[in-house]
């Protein structure tokens, strides 16, 4: 099931298929003066690289990849980590150096070209990874995407100006981007958590049910969209220029939601649970694992 797992979030990153120029009908009648034809330049096919590593118990996980997106999935319940990454080299770029290293104690994933190179036009790096139970993980990007599914951890997720995706995290979140947008859908907080979803200017939907357990702090300039009762406070000369509180289930947790201009949706989401009484995304999260 991981293999397919993998290859579905393969199928998702940017730029990652290769497809030939085609070409066109030979005339009917040849040219009075043929001329031989130059091949068509092709950019350089994708490489897969693949990665693992066994982590002591506790190990934290970094991610720092400016060059393209990030994708985590739940990982197992052994202290096994996999990366896998696709990467997109032009034939004359400066190479990505993608080797990874644990000196610091963290399990550090960091591609980086050298310096003073610039990345070339066509030149990425996409990245999945299976983060395994109780295994903190951070993630950076510069303009990619991060998507965090069924993680078992806490995670930290930071791009300047990329979007964020997070769905049944069983862990603190923190997210934050510059012009990105943040979509999220949060089980019950972890007790006494403190849990940040943060954007400079872009949108913010958050999904909750009724057992959340947590009082929101939600702020911004833009609109409040929401299926909950809030109490509204407008901030006169500030920025954001209005702020809103509401509690949903019991008092556990604290999760704030702000954004300077852009809207912020906190909606309502059914539990639903499927005949064979496991939740739903406890399902998603068992069947990454796989």
């Amino acid at each position: 099931m991981r293999t397919l797992v993998f290859a579905a979030a393969l199928a998702a990153l940017h730029g990652c298929a290769h497809v030939d120029a085609g070409r066109s009908a030979a005339p009917t009648v040849p040219p009075a003066s043929p001329v031989a034809a130059m091949p068509a330049p092709e950019s350089a096919q994708p490489q897969r690289l693949d990665f693992s590593a066994t982590l002591v118990d506790g190990q934290a996980v970094t991610i720092d990849n400016p060059y393209g997106d990030v994708r985590l999935r739940f990982g197992g319940f052994a202290h096994e980590l996999e990366i896998h990454a696709v990467l997109q080299q032009p034939e004359d770029a400066a190479p990505i150096a993608v080797q990874p290293d644990d000196d610091s104690g963290r399990y550090r994933f960091a591609p980086r070209l050298p310096a003073g190179a610039i990345a070339a036009e066509g030149q990425r790096l996409d990245v999945v990874a299976f983060i395994p139970r109780g295994h903190a993980v951070s993630v950076h990007t510069e303009q990619g995407l991060i998507e965090s599914h069924g993680v078992r951890a806490d995670i930290d997720l930071e791009s300047v100006s990329g979007g964020i995706a997070i769905r049944g995290t069983q862990g603190r979140v923190q997210a934050k981007t510059g012009t990105g947008s943040i979509e999220a859908s949060f089980n019950t907080a972890p007790k006494a958590s403190r849990q940040v979803l943060a954007t400079t200017t872009g949108n913010v939907v958050l999904a909750v049910d009724d057992h959340l357990d947590a009082t929101l702090e939600l702020a911004t300039s833009g609109v409040f969209a929401t299926e909950f009762s809030l109490d509204v406070e407008p901030l006169a000369n500030q920025e954001p220029n209005k702020r809103a509180r509401t509690t949903i289930g019991d008092d556990d947790a604290r999760i704030t939601v702000e954004s300077r201009r852009g809207e912020i949706r906190l909606l309502r989401r059914s539990a639903f649970t499927p005949l064979g009484g496991k939740p739903a995304d406890q399902e998603y999260e068992d069947n990454d694992s796989d």
